[in-house]
């Protein structure tokens, strides 16, 4: 009775104590409407911070635990999410709540538990959802299981339901590949039908490809161009679905020349509708198709990895049904996905599979595998070969035989690769142990860095050690992408240099050549050639094939040589890579100064080659207005300074000399996009002695800019007589002459510098600044911006190539008028003496802005490399006009204190600038969707030249070299101006 009492007693004290507690207790449910609002507004992480609060008062509240699932979801970490749904959903049960249910399935289809966001949306529907969220969610799941036909039912009924839902519209226009009102889209398969007899419209033929057209095989040779179809704004996954724009392309391609276009991936559907439709009403002259069929890189370099490998034999078989118009594509990473209902196999004239892998992953899987030493199967074998070509002859054989088993055909079948993977040894080319052990030799204190190490000559991908059998009537081809100025091999083997073609020495042709021999008995297809027409250089080329530093017309005159060289060379085609300028590509060479890397895209760096490798430009929008003519009538500027000076001081320091009116500076304007700062320089007259030029003898400007005010820079300019400012100055730009003009970057700025090799002090080397962060100090210089496009090498025999670098903060002089004498489509600056302007582009990477769409400027670099960025405050600017003298240009730029004969903004004291002026900063606006304009090149008319006086058969390897066309500029006809939508 005593132990019955006191428990008794106990359970009435925690009773109380409950009640007390409830009644005390912070309440919770002001926290959670406060969430839901702030979760309305989108403003999920204020939401979040509010239910966190609520969540430690009542663990308990599956509204809470819902909301917090909801709001980590709509932040991007499904991971978190996934056990709040899931406790929420085990306290609510039987009958969970409709919106927990919903937010739990989106939460598995973002991890990838497909089955389990199945039985959710399941069970939703048994609860009576059947709203928006509810289709969107079952359409979404559809659409990541490879089910379009059902994920576009899905999504009709979200439209049904609310009319203008952006996520329904975005999905059916990617799976249906469709611009316009979706909801009329009608789609129908047509039943699969399998071919009596064995059909494939091209062939191989010894060395030749053949095809088939009115009933007789004809000898071809391709030339095409190849096509990725990413707008900016847009990854490749992303690509165009408009086919207005595809219908646009394929004629303008159509109307080059070319008899083929190249693809390295499956595209999105309305490109394949849109080609069968041009092909069906051109049959005399149809655009042919080389359909790429890529894969990822391996994990751990694995090609044999079980799933790895499964999944490149599911995309080389969701490619062959695209083709034939059976393709039902799940989205991954690398494409959309959708339907894909036009058969456009009768047009493709060869298959093209796997990608141009590093030498790291063939040298890694063939040490996983090396008892992979030969392989047979029906299509293809391997008598004698390494693991990777093994992976590469069980795809193409796997490909043979999906074709053939389900529809019957068959097409012409190459593995892609490209010269680093080549079975030719180059001398010149060491690998990286050799070469460090030849730099030990010689005294450099240097140790090898930990591996994998990616050499361009030390593993070989051997067309010639695959086979085809009997079986396979469509036969084999060799397929190389093979660029002029990569590897160091082709520009440095003496017996490529030795090798003319009809314009002089060329490596280009000579490695194509020796490519040829090391290929007899296959076609060869040289499937990606080109060179960019970008201001930046990535790799220099003694025979001038720069990558970059080319104008259009030169990218063109370059292009139209290559192709000479491919057909001379005897190869069986070539592709010019590409048709369009693509912003989400980066160069190794400023690929760290353009972060974050996922809003690269939104952006493009005239300083970056691989953006600019394209026949098509994608101009950023102000492109089209701001053309460097200096036209008074030109819109967007924006007024930073004006003549009418604050302070008080003297608006004009006179020398007395009738250049004054060239030193009389009137105002700066300002305006930017998506690839450029613009700046615009009036002054009271340009040309005094009435020659019609600037009188650049009589008359200098400098331009300081600050991109870090009060955190880098240097406080006093280069050049003219000492001016404080005390914000700091980054950049100083001078103009002095069409050959002389430069934009200095501070010392204390520059993330740069060159600096001897230990051991051998003779020898230099550009290096990183690694743990460093810039600085804001009184004393220091303004240096050139030095790039080193190619780095100091070895060769195998010891033979020593120094490093070549150029100073690229030199600016280019010319207008962007095409019809202009000072016509330059890389020019940067230029001045009208007619109408007294100077306008000036600035690549945003020149004045390290490293993402101009977010504002991002360069802040540091880590000791692992890594560059740090921060928000610009804005950028602050001041003018100066004066008279070089000869004396002072001997002494360092920092002491030559050139007497200052005007300035913006105007002078308080004969040494101090208004400094209220400086306050003032020039602040552009951040995008999410950039503008542009799409523009056909000047390379387009040279090349559709060089394509029309190619024969239309292959030439016998080793005839005679063509001989230069006369090149002439030809107006063709651009399209619309367009934002990105």
């Amino acid at each position: 009775m005593r132990l019955f009492n006191r428990v008794t007693i106990s359970l009435v004290v925690i009773l109380f104590l409950l009640v007390l507690w409830d009644w005390a207790k912070p309440a919770t449910s002001t926290l959670y409407t406060e969430a839901v609002a702030q979760h309305k507004n989108k403003n999920y992480k204020q939401s979040l911070k509010l239910l966190e609060t609520a969540y430690q008062i009542d663990s308990n509240d599956t509204a809470i635990m819902t909301l917090i699932g909801w709001d980590d979801l709509k932040l991007g970490d499904p991971k978190s999410a996934e056990p709040q749904f899931s406790r929420a959903q085990t306290l609510t049960l039987p009958h969970p709540p409709v919106d927990l249910l919903l937010g739990y399935a989106y939460t598995e289809i973002e991890l990838g538990k497909f089955p389990e966001a199945q039985r959710l949306l399941d069970s939703a529907h048994k609860e009576g959802a059947e709203d928006v969220d509810y289709y969107i969610a079952l359409g979404t799941l559809y659409r990541n299981t490879g089910h379009n036909r059902d994920a576009g039912v899905a999504f009709r009924a979200a439209l049904d339901r609310e009319n203008d839902n952006e996520v329904a519209t975005k999905n059916l226009r990617e799976i249906f590949s469709v611009s316009g009102d979706v909801r009329k889209i009608q789609v129908e398969f047509q039943p699969i039908s399998r071919a009596q007899s064995l059909t494939y419209p091209a062939r191989v033929q010894g060395e030749t490809l053949e095809i088939r057209a009115g009933g007789a095989w004809g000898t071809a040779y391709l030339t095409g161009v190849d096509l990725t179809p990413a707008l900016p704004g847009s990854y490749p996954v992303d690509a165009s679905n408009d086919p207005s724009d595809y219908a646009r392309w394929i004629d303008q391609i159509a109307a080059l020349g070319v008899n083929t276009i190249s693809v390295s991936t499956i595209l999105p559907g309305a490109f394949y509708r849109t080609l069968a439709q041009y092909d069906k009403t051109h049959p005399v002259r149809p655009l042919r198709l080389l359909q790429g069929i890529s894969f990822p890189d391996p994990p751990r370099d694995d090609l044999f990895d079980h799933d790895y490998y499964n999944a490149c034999r599911k995309e080389v078989q969701d490619t062959i049904d695209v083709l034939h118009g059976q393709g039902d594509i799940q989205p991954t990473q690398w494409q959309s996905g959708g339907l894909y209902p036009d058969d456009i196999s009768a047009s493709v004239v060869g298959l093209l599979v796997g990608k141009t892998w590093l030498s790291h992953i063939v040298t890694g899987n063939n040490q996983l595998h090396s008892d992979y030493q030969s392989w047979e199967g029906a299509y293809f074998t391997v008598p004698a070969g390494n693991a990777t070509e093994i992976f590469l002859a069980e795809m193409l054989d796997h490909a043979a035989e999906y074709e053939e088993g389900k529809y019957n055909w068959q097409h012409p079948e190459a593995f892609a690769t490209w010269p680093p993977l080549d079975p030719i040894r180059h001398p010149t080319e060491s690998t990286l142990l050799e070469e460090i052990a030849l730099r030990r030799s010689l005294g450099e204190h240097t140790s090898a860095p930990s591996g994998p190490f990616d050499d361009d000559d030390a593993v070989s991908l051997n067309p010639l050690d695959l086979h085809s059998t009997a079986r396979f009537l469509a036969g084999y081809f060799a397929a190389y992408a093979v660029f002029p100025f990569y590897p160091d091999f082709i520009e440095r083997d003496p017996r490529y240099q030795a090798v003319p073609d009809g314009e002089g020495p060329d490596p280009f042709f000579g490695y194509l050549q020796d490519l040829k021999a090391h290929t007899a008995g296959i076609p060869l297809v040289i499937t990606d050639y080109g060179v960019p027409a970008s201001l930046g250089i990535g790799h220099f080329n003694p025979s001038g094939f720069n990558e970059g530093g080319k104008n259009e017309p030169q990218q063109g005159q370059l292009l139209a040589r290559m192709t000479r060289n491919v057909y001379d060379a005897g190869a069986a085609g070539g592709i010019v890579f590409e048709w369009l300028d693509q912003w989400f590509r980066q160069s190794w060479i400023v690929h760290n100064f353009e972060t974050p890397v996922d809003r690269k895209p939104l952006w493009t760096d005239f300083m970056d080659p691989a953006e600019s490798y394209g026949l098509v430009a994608a101009d950023p929008h102000r492109g089209g207005s701001h053309s460097l003519t200096g036209d008074p009538q030109e819109q967007g500027w924006v007024r930073f300074y004006s003549e009418a000076k604050s302070g008080g001081g003297s608006i004009l320091q006179k020398v007395g000399d009738r250049y004054d009116p060239a030193r009389d500076l009137k105002s700066l304007s300002v305006d930017s996009d998506e690839g450029f700062l613009y700046l615009r320089l009036e002054v009271d007259k340009l040309d005094n002695d009435n020659k019609g030029q600037p009188d650049w003898k009589q008359v200098n400007y400098l331009i300081g800019i600050s991109t870090a005010p009060s955190q880098a820079g240097l406080t006093y300019l280069p050049f003219i007589a000492p001016v404080r400012f005390p914000m700091g100055m980054t950049y100083a730009l001078q103009l002095a002459g069409p050959e002389a003009s430069h934009l200095l970057i501070a010392s204390s700025y520059n993330p740069y510098r060159v600096v001897p090799v230990e051991g051998l002090p003779y020898q230099t080397v550009l290096s990183l600044k690694l743990g460093w962060k810039p600085r804001l100090e009184d004393t220091g210089t303004f240096e050139a911006q030095i790039s080193e496009p190619n780095r100091r090498r070895f060769g195998r025999d010891g033979k020593y190539f120094p490093p070549q670098r150029y100073e690229r903060g030199i600016l280019r002089y010319g207008d962007l008028d095409s019809k202009s004498p000072d016509y330059d489509s890389l020019a940067e600056w230029h001045a009208n003496a007619r109408t007294n302007i100077i306008d000036i582009r600035i690549p945003w990477n020149l004045l390290n802005v490293t993402d101009p769409s977010s504002l991002k400027i360069l802040m540091g670099i880590e000791k692992d490399g890594t560059v740090t960025t921060a928000e610009t405050p804005g950028f602050v600017f001041a003018v100066f006009a004066y008279r070089p003298l000869d004396a002072a240009a001997l002494r360092p730029i920092m002491e030559q204190g050139q007497p200052i004969a005007d300035s913006l903004p105007g002078f308080t004291t004969p040494t101090t600038i208004h400094t209220a002026e400086l306050n003032k900063t020039y602040n552009w606006k951040g995008w999410e969707r950039p503008q542009y304009n799409l523009r056909v090149k000047d390379s387009y008319a040279v090349l559709r030249e060089a394509f029309s006086s190619l024969p239309r058969s292959p030439s016998p390897a080793g005839q005679e070299p063509q001989k230069k066309a006369a090149s002439t500029r030809e107006a063709f006809q651009k399209p619309a101006k367009r934002a990105r939508r």
